[in-house]
Order: C-alpha cells, then sequence, then structure tokens
C-alpha cells in the first residue's frame, strides 16, 4: 500500500543512506587532509625557537616527514603527492638560503616568485590525494576490518581445502576435489592480491 500511495519513498531511503554515506567519506577525507595539514604544523610548534636555525629546520623537515609517512600509511596515500609541501618547503629553504641576492627587496622577490611557480604543483597534488582518497574509499581497501579478515582467513581457508582433499581422497573423488581446490585457491589468490593491492 505504501508504495502505490508513495512511489517515491523507497527512493527517498536510498538518497538518505547515500547521503550519510557520502557524509562519512567527505569526513574521512577531511581528517585525511586534517592530518596532512597537521603533519606540516605541528612540528613547527614543538621545536624549539631558541636552536639553532640549521638544527632547527632539520628538525622541522624530518619531523614533517615523519608525520606524513604515518598519514600516507594509515589512509593509503601515494607518497610523492602528500611530500610535494615537503619538496616546496625545501626548495623555498634553498631560495632563501642562496647568498648572492644583493639586497632582501630581491630575496623576498625571489621568494614570491618561487611561490607562485610551485602553487600549480601543489594544487595538484592536492586533487591527487583527494582522488586517492576517493578511489581508496570506492574499493573499500581503506577498512581495516576486510583486510583483517582476509588475511586471517586464508590459512583457514588453505587448511580447510587440505583437510577436505583428505576426506575426499579418501571417497575416491580425488581428481574432482584437485580441480575444485586450484580454481578456489587461484580464486583466493587473485581475492587477496585485489584487497592488498
Amino acid at each position: 500500500m505504501t508504495r502505490l500511495a508513495r512511489p517515491s519513498f523507497s527512493k527517498l531511503c536510498y538518497r538518505r543512506s547515500d547521503k550519510s554515506i557520502n557524509l562519512v567519506h567527505n569526513s574521512l577525507k577531511i581528517v585525511a587532509l586534517w592530518c596532512i595539514l597537521a603533519a606540516y604544523v605541528t612540528p613547527f610548534f614543538i621545536i624549539p625557537h631558541t636552536v639553532h636555525p640549521l638544527l632547527g629546520w632539520i628538525l622541522y623537515l624530518l619531523g614533517t616527514f615523519a608525520l606524513c609517512s604515518i598519514a600516507i600509511n594509515v589512509f593509503l596515500l601515494p607518497m610523492l603527492p602528500v611530500l610535494v609541501p615537503w619538496l616546496g618547503i625545501v626548495g623555498a629553504l634553498m631560495v632563501m638560503a642562496f647568498p648572492w641576492y644583493p639586497d632582501g627587496v630581491v630575496r623576498a622577490l625571489t621568494v614570491f616568485v618561487y611561490a607562485f611557480c610551485s602553487a600549480p604543483f601543489l594544487w595538484t597534488s592536492t586533487v591527487r590525494v583527494v582522488a586517492s582518497l576517493q578511489l581508496s574509499l570506492e574499493r573499500e581497501a581503506f577498512l581495516p576490518a576486510r583486510l583483517v579478515e582476509s588475511s586471517s582467513n586464508s590459512w583457514f581457508n588453505k587448511l580447510y581445502w587440505v583437510v577436505q582433499v583428505r576426506h575426499n581422497t579418501r571417497l575416491g573423488q580425488k581428481k574432482n576435489v584437485l580441480g575444485k581446490l586450484s580454481k578456489n585457491w587461484r580464486e583466493h589468490d587473485t581475492l587477496v592480491e585485489d584487497v592488498s593491492g
């Protein structure tokens, strides 16, 4: 009766679930981007301002690289797009440290031109990170529960098939079971490669 009275009621329910899934996906994207931003900002506040600038920048770059590698591994992101801002910071330090500028105005203009030229690379890396997040969310390889289930069940599945082969060979069904075994192992290996890759 509900379908006859309101034919689009089920569509509204599906739309709400799609909205909630989109909300979860978008919130995960925002969390990943905030983690990357925090990886670049946190070492700046942790390193004391009284250290030598050379030591401070080295500590900053090492801390940023370590925190970015954590974000890369947690969110399954490509390494180069996440590290493009890191490379940009290294380049900006090299531009600022160039010793043969005639005065501070030329140095400031050079840093501005460098920032202007590196902005498209930064934007491209941000787009690639968001696209990678979207791809990993669509493949659902992002959820660690599936990875744990597939890796823990793989040994169990192989053990199950070995026991089944031994049991069925006693019954005289050796060829049939071995054919099924090789087919299921191939399917299982491709499934594990798809989930892990």
